[in-house]
């Protein structure tokens, strides 16, 4: 668990302070980024859903080296 290190006040320390995961070892820094948009501490500066639908579908329909199958776990 990628949290298990630290207790409850510790996460919300962290995340108050900026603090984001680091990518899956299979995540590409196309779809990393998106996370991390989603993360954003202004929720007004998060997408939407209907902006979050067609990033994922473009880079679902990405035909280039970047994209995996999301396979892995983390």
């Amino acid at each position: 668990m990628a949290w298990s290190c630290m207790t409850n006040a510790e996460v919300l320390h962290q995340v108050e302070h900026g603090y984001r995961m680091p990518p899956p070892p299979s995540c590409t820094t196309t779809l990393y980024d998106i996370m991390v948009e989603c993360w954003h501490k202004d929720p007004m500066k998060r997408p939407t859903f209907e902006t979050l639908t067609w990033k994922l579908e473009d880079f679902f329909t990405l035909d280039n080296s970047e994209y995996k199958e999301a396979t892995v776990a983390y």
